[in-house]
């Protein structure tokens, strides 16, 4: 899989941007600042419809750009993809995705946007628009991976999988829809229950819960199971990566610490039922509490993933070079993931990293992804940091104040 066209209109610092790329490797430099990484940013967006820099849309509008004839500001992104399709023989795919502000009824601009995604100039949603494209993106702030909240290894686990399984996508939404409603539910009852309003009924309150109890649980048994076989895998995968990378050999183990837990299962159809049957086992008996505190306790939103190396909690106990060998590790293992899942690889995308490594560090990374049927788009500030046999073989572009050279 490989991005053979990028077109940007009012992303960031770019007015205007018509960027062909080709297959390999690519290294964006310049000076920071300069809009290196708002490209990768661009196709971080592109694939999993999120920025990697903010949860706002609105940012990504140009600031210059301004109401005209009546049409509120917006963003254009464009890409051309080459992929392996299911009959092994390569398709083409056209995406674009296009960010406007709202307006009022008196044409003043609104917090809000709105996206329209197309596929091959049809109109889809964005439910549709992810894994059309696969990316795996690599910054120097992904060491918070192991050492930041557990929030943050859950985003990275739904943004993998997403790309990975249509299926994944849709329990992910249908779940988040039904917890925000059973909150909703669990809130008014304790905000009544404190005021005195009315009186309450425990049964009241497990039948209205009933619906959106089974949404929860079907929904939530998938994904816990889709996130435990996704580790499993990753722990398979990373452990001789982090063996080359580290030099040291080390047991690498991680953990899906989950609030659910089912018994042993023959095959992935009986575990996710024995995990359906957990999650709702699980949710009358804690329903009483739930009541208290107005909140949903246990499900994979609750869920944490732990890494050791030799029984060692990395994210806590690691040493600050343990922990960005690591997240490489895992990185790396997350591409090769889709690579074995798919039979394509995905686009690698590296912004700035290899000032935050060491020279066996950044050898390793540059061997990786220096591999036939892979696509690299990497950013630094200069050249120094490469070697000229490598920098010899790959593309180079200067970008420059918004402007690719």
């Amino acid at each position: 899989m490989y991005v053979s066209h990028l077109s940007l209109r009012n992303f960031r610092n770019y007015r205007e941007l018509e960027l062909p790329l080709q297959p390999g490797t690519t290294l964006f430099y310049g000076p920071n600042a300069a809009g290196k990484t708002t490209l990768l940013e661009a196709l971080y967006y592109l694939a999993t419809t999120r920025s990697p820099r903010t949860s706002a849309d609105r940012e990504l509008i140009n600031w210059d750009t301004t109401a005209d004839l009546g049409i509120a500001p917006f963003t254009r992104m464009v890409t051309n993809v080459m992929r392996r399709a299911a009959n092994a023989k390569d398709e083409k795919l056209l995406i674009e995705l296009v960010v406007q502000r709202k307006q009022d009824a008196g044409g003043n601009m609104m917090p809000m946007t709105q996206k329209t995604i197309r596929i091959n100039k049809t109109a889809r949603r964005a439910l549709d628009l992810v894994g059309q494209l696969r990316v795996v993106l690599f910054t120097p702030l992904d060491i918070e991976l192991l050492t930041g909240p557990p929030a943050d290894r859950r985003r990275w686990l739904d943004v993998m999988l997403s790309q990975l399984d249509g299926r994944y996508v849709r329990a992910l939404a249908e779940y988040n829809k039904a917890l925000l409603q059973r909150n909703a539910l669990l809130r008014s009852w304790r905000d009544q229950r404190h005021s005195r309003s009315r009186s309450f009924s425990l049964d009241e309150a497990r039948r209205q819960l009933q619906f959106w109890d089974k949404q929860l649980t079907s929904n939530g048994a998938y994904i816990i199971a889709e996130r435990q076989q996704a580790m499993q895998q990753i722990a398979e995968l990373g452990a001789p990566i982090h063996l080359d990378i580290a030099g040291v050999p080390q047991m690498l183990k991680i953990s899906y610490v989950g609030t659910i837990e089912a018994k042993d299962a023959k095959d992935a159809k009986d575990e996710r039922g024995g995990l359906q049957q957990s999650f709702a086992a699980c949710l009358e008996r804690g329903l009483r509490e739930e009541l208290d505190r107005g909140q949903t306790l246990i499900g994979p939103h609750r869920d944490d993933v732990i890494c050791r190396l030799d029984d060692v909690d990395i994210g806590v106990y690691g040493s600050r070079g343990q922990q960005r060998s690591l997240t490489l590790a895992l990185k790396l293992a997350e591409a090769e993931l889709m690579r074995t899942r798919t039979g394509d690889a995905p686009v690698l995308l590296l912004d700035d990293i290899l000032s935050e490594l060491d020279a066996a560090r950044r050898a390793h990374l540059l061997q990786f992804i220096d591999r036939p049927n892979q696509q690299t788009l990497m950013t630094a500030a200069d050249l120094a940091d490469f070697d000229p046999s490598f920098l010899a073989h790959i593309s180079r572009v200067r970008v420059e104040h918004g402007r690719v050279l």
